[in-house]
Formats: structure tokens, sequence, C-alpha cells
């Protein structure tokens, strides 16, 4: 080795070290603030039952949720500290350190959990309250665009039919099953009887509630969780930043939005779907408007014609915690990846080199530029025409049906 060539060496070991122990302190915060995930998806099926009872009654629903504030260990507060001097002197510091920032906020939020006054204002910050514009060039906001969608009355609901698990016969866990093998995934799939929501995903691991479910939505949720999130985490995973699979700022939205996307793409954004997504975004904007839980629930089913259990499933999911709401993100991040998608502004291929947002890109085609960041290893393969992927990229096949799915595993 020449004497030129060892300070080089010398230098890129160094930045090898000190990105090692950066992704080190950055993941030990982050395995603390996850928490917020779980401590705010489960709620008692019984107090739903009774607010579901009380709104189709007429009645003024008064939830009686108990959350609990999760007390954060000094430890993780010093990791925390540890990692933004180290983000300091890394090179990709535009990507770690407004992440770092939004992760300071969800571990606030923990040790604020039930605390209305001290919540709303956090979650606002980090996931907005619908009243703020789809587009920086247009003046339409996302309340805006949840009236247009909620404008048109509701679908006829197709039949529930399909379990979350069973040993035999069309079911959930089996379809997620068929759709992560479809796209190399090693995945785990658990049924939870207490989430809120139909399905989450943690970071190899599907979970899905335990109730019965449409042939249609059966399919979206395999594409949203797996197709959409799972195949992210995976491809960052892959990558030589850690921060990919952790998520930059704004990610989480934005890989909803990317999710969204790919259910249109597979014909499975419904007209219901999509009044779902602005009825979320309605109670969550009552909610930072101070709006009750009750009232807020009784216009989702006068004004919007929401059925009870619709309207305290999405105020449950506002309210929560204290005003938890993070699905003011879904559909104003669904409207703006779709735009820059369709414009040629990016590709899905490349929101799913890892969970990144809109805004890290010009950061992460830097690093592109430089070869430290690779090309997806997986892909959802749910491209229409060109410009949904970019060039390189898996050819697009179309995912597997239900009936291959659930009956043909072998086949997918």
């Amino acid at each position: 080795m020449s004497s030129q060539n060892a300070p080089h060496s010398s230098s890129d070991r160094g930045r090898s070290r000190l990105q090692a122990e950066l992704d080190v302190q950055l993941r030990r915060v982050h395995d603390t603030a996850r928490l917020l995930v779980g401590s705010t998806t489960h709620s008692d099926p019984a107090e739903r039952h009774r607010l579901i009872e009380s709104v189709a009654r007429g009645e003024h629903a008064k939830p009686l949720w108990k959350w609990r504030p999760v007390e954060i260990d000094r430890a993780v507060w010093q990791h925390l500290a540890r990692a933004r001097q180290l983000a300091e002197d890394t090179d990709a510091a535009a990507l770690y350190l407004p992440r770092l920032e939004e992760l300071e906020t969800e571990l606030m939020l923990l040790e604020s959990l039930g605390r209305t006054k001290q919540v709303r204002p956090m979650a606002a910050r980090l996931f907005g309250t619908g009243g703020e514009r789809v587009f920086d060039d247009e003046a339409q906001t996302t309340l805006d665009a949840a009236h247009e969608i909620l404008a048109q009355p509701p679908a006829e609901e197709e039949a529930k039919t399909i379990p979350a698990a069973s040993l035999e016969g069309l079911n959930l866990r089996d379809l997620m099953l068929a759709y992560a093998k479809h796209v190399g995934l090693h995945i785990a799939v658990r049924v939870d009887p207490h989430l809120i929501a139909n399905a989450a995903v943690g970071e190899r691991t599907v979970f899905i509630a335990d109730r019965l479910f449409g042939a249609h939505e059966a399919q979206r949720l395999g594409t949203h969780e797996v197709y959409g999130h799972l195949v992210s985490a995976f491809n960052g995973r892959a990558q030589l930043w850690g921060l990919f699979a952790i998520g930059t700022a704004g990610s989480y939205g934005d890989q909803e939005g990317v999710a969204i996307l790919l259910e249109e793409l597979a014909g499975l954004l419904s007209p219901n779907r999509r009044r779902t997504l602005a009825g979320r975004l309605l109670a969550t904007y009552a909610m930072h408007a101070g709006v009750s839980f009750g009232d807020a629930a009784r216009t989702l089913v006068i004004e919007h014609e929401f059925t009870p259990t619709e309207s305290v499933t999405l105020c449950e999911r506002a309210f929560r915690a204290g005003g938890v709401a993070r699905d003011a993100v879904y559909l104003a991040s669904w409207l703006r990846v779709r735009r820059a998608v369709s414009r040629g502004e990016t590709s899905l291929a490349e929101l799913q080199l890892g969970k990144i947002s809109l805004a890290s890109l010009p950061e992460v085609r830097r690093l592109r530029a430089e070869g430290r960041v690779g090309q997806p290893t997986y892909l959802s393969n749910l491209a229409r025409s060109r410009g949904w992927t970019e060039a390189g990229t898996s050819s697009a096949t179309s995912p597997p049906s239900l009936a291959t799915s659930l009956t043909r595993v072998d086949a997918t």
C-alpha cells in the first residue's frame, strides 16, 4: 500500500467506526421510541362495544380509557445525546439529525400518554392536524380533500367471511404469508385480539386483528402491509445506513402514502377505503379543534353516513392516549406520494430503498451517486406503466390472487 493511500484508508476506517456507533445509539433510542406504537394501538374491546352502543342510541359517548405514561430510562436520553453528537460529524447529518429530533418528540409523547394538554401539541408537530395544505403550490388543505371524498355516499360493504387465521380454508394469515413469499420475504404473522386497526407491522412480523375480513379487504391488507411496509423495511436493513431501516424524518407518513398508492395500483383502493382515510382525517381535525369524542363520533354518523362501529373506530384512533392521532398523515401522504410518482419526480423503487420520505430524497440521491446507497433488494411489483419503477428493477407482475394464494401457495 502506498503512503498516499494509507491516510485515506485510515479515514475510511474512522468513518466506518463513527457510523457504526451512531447506528447503535440510534437503534437504542428507536427501540424505546417504538413503544409508542404498542402503547397506543390497543384498547379494551368491552369499552369499544360500550361506546358503539352509546353512539347507536344517539347518546353522547364518553370514553373511559386509561392510558399510562411510559417512563423513559435516563440511559435512553444519554443515547440520544450521543447520537446527536456523532451525527454532527457524519456526512449524512442532514438525514440523521431531523430524525433524532423526531425521536426526541416521540420519547416525550411516551412520557405524556393520557395527558391531553401535553400530548396534542406534540402529536400535531409530528403528524399534523389535518388542516395543512396538501401541496405547497396549491391552496387546498387535506381537510378540503377529505370533504370532497366524503361527498360521495358509501358503497355497499362486502361480506366478511375470511377469518384472521384457521387450520383450513381461506384466512388472512396465510394470505399475508403468500404475499411475502411472492416477493421473497420471510415473515411471521400473529393474531392480536386487542388491536384497534385491522393490521399493523413490526420489524419482521404482521399483526392482524382477531376478526372477520372481506376478500377484497384481505388482499388490500396484504398489499399494504407486505408489499408496502415490509418491503421498505427489508430493503432498509440491506442498506449501509442504519437510518434506512428505522426511517428518515417524515417517513412514517410518506411510507403510508407508498402503501396506499400500492393499494391503488393493485385496484384495491375502493371508494369505502377512501372514505375511511377521509374519516380518519376528519376525526383527527376535530380532536385538535377541541371537539369531544362523542360529538366527533356523532358527526361522522349523522353528516357523513358512517356506521356507529366505524365512527367509534375512527375516533378511537384519533383520541387515543390523549390525542396521539397519527392518522392525519394517511390521506395527505397518499396524495403527495401519488403526485410525485405520477409526475416522474420519484418512483416506487426509489421510495422503497428503505423507510424514506419525500423530503429526504435529495440527500438519499447524493449518497446513491456516491455509491453508498444500493438498489432495492425487494420490489412490490405493482407497477402499471413506465415511470412507476426505475430502469433496472424487477419487471411488473401481478400479486397472487386470493384463490391462488390460499389454495395453491406453491404457485405464488
